[in-house]
């Protein structure tokens, strides 16, 4: 009778699979009716519910299906609630099994700029590294390893890049980075649980937790006369080592990607110059590593103070 219910109030289309039914609105989830939220109903009688609350919560309140805007807990639990009572979906027995988890951070510069010196995320001994995400065009997105077996990951992304690149219709005027963290396969995770008052604000204190550890490339300051192109050689060799340096140097050279006076130049500086420079080398705090510990502050200051209903 449930089942019946569910079909008919949401209109899913009846399809069969070695000649059980289904039911799902694959082909209309998009449409205005239906709000972006996938509905299925499998073989084995199973309910499965995808979609964003973020976009959901948005055009339910005559706003545009997007997520550029900032998203309290206490209006994820009011879209949850309306989302079942929309669908006639009752919450017993329902369970989270994957979510995420986001933050829009507006900052002031390219994207890129701050993701560029992303290094890690993690407390001491426990890091994990960011990698480009090679999926995406001009590196605009980086993630921490997420293989099948990978139940937790994060993930920091150019908001308003992914939208141009999915071809979205509303695109802001802005500059937005992305943060997530991804959680996959979870135990015994009921509905009315994951959307308890007490569990929303510990997903909000884990989230700034984690996301405090990113790890920022620091900035250098070279000796006076130090050219741009040797500061970056500076760079490279700290971050890799001379040798890697002097190793990657002799294959462009090799391939002809660098010319016979370019690799003369990195070759004696890392033999005759780099010890003595590096003694006055200095390591600061980078820009954008200082504005995304601010935007933290106050988000998390906004956030922490949402109330959020019983």
């Amino acid at each position: 009778m449930e089942i019946k219910s569910i079909v008919d109030k949401n209109r899913l289309q009846t399809n069969s699979k070695d000649g059980l039914p289904y039911y799902d609105n694959s082909n209309t989830k998009n449409f205005s009716q239906d709000q972006g939220i996938y509905i299925l109903i499998d073989t084995n009688g199973k309910l499965k519910v995808e979609g964003s609350l973020h976009k959901y919560y948005n055009e339910i309140n005559g706003r545009d299906r997007n997520n550029y805007n900032q998203f309290s807990m206490s209006e994820a639990k009011k879209a949850i609630n309306q989302l079942l009572t929309d669908k006639g979906i009752d919450e017993d027995n329902l369970r989270v099994y994957n979510y995420e988890i986001g933050l829009n951070l507006d900052v002031s510069k390219d994207c890129r700029a701050y993701m560029d010196k992303m290094i890690d995320i993690g407390p001491p001994g426990d890091e994990r590294k960011l990698y480009v995400n090679a999926r995406y065009k001009d590196e605009r997105v980086k993630t921490t390893i997420f293989h099948k077996h990978t139940r937790k990951y994060f993930k920091a992304y150019d908001k308003v890049f992914e939208g141009m690149d999915k071809k979205r219709k509303i695109i802001p005027d802005s500059k937005i980075l992305r943060l997530e963290t991804v959680y996959r396969r979870l135990d015994n995770c009921f509905v009315a649980d994951f959307f308890n008052r007490d569990k929303l604000y510990n997903m909000l204190e884990a989230f700034f937790r984690d996301w405090r550890t990113l790890h920022f490339e620091r900035d250098i300051i070279t000796p006076k006369g130090t050219g741009r192109a040797r500061q970056y050689l500076c760079m490279e060799i700290i971050s890799e080592g001379r040798e890697a340096v002097l190793r990657k140097a002799k294959e462009r050279h090799k391939n002809g990607s660098l010319k016979d006076w370019e690799y003369r130049n990195i070759r004696e500086f890392i033999s005759k110059e780099w010890d003595e420079i590096k003694k006055d080398i200095t390591f600061i705090q980078s820009d954008e590593d200082k504005e995304f510990r601010d935007l933290m502050r106050v988000n998390y200051t906004l956030l922490k103070n949402d109330e959020i209903d019983i």
